[in-house]
């Protein structure tokens, strides 16, 4: 139903995902830390919740997104 969805026609135009995606990413320092962790702890990392680990996909999914669409996406850019 998704693809379904997705390939409906707005009025003005098809919607470009990645651009919005990177038009809404902010930089959260909680999520930098979650990945730095995710890097130095993998065993910790690996006993999060499930919750935690995906919103951190998110985050890195969103981030790359807005560094393809020119945003700064180091430290304090936005």
């Amino acid at each position: 139903m998704g693809n379904t969805l997705h390939q409906v026609p707005y009025l003005d135009g098809p919607r470009d995902k990645d651009r919005d995606r990177a038009a809404a990413w902010r930089r959260d320092e909680r999520m930098e830390r979650l990945a730095a962790l995710r890097d130095s702890n993998p065993e910790m990392f690996d006993r999060m919740g499930t919750t935690a680990r995906i919103s951190l996909g998110y985050y890195e999914n969103d981030k790359q997104a807005a560094a393809r669409h020119g945003c700064d996406t180091s430290k304090g850019g936005n």
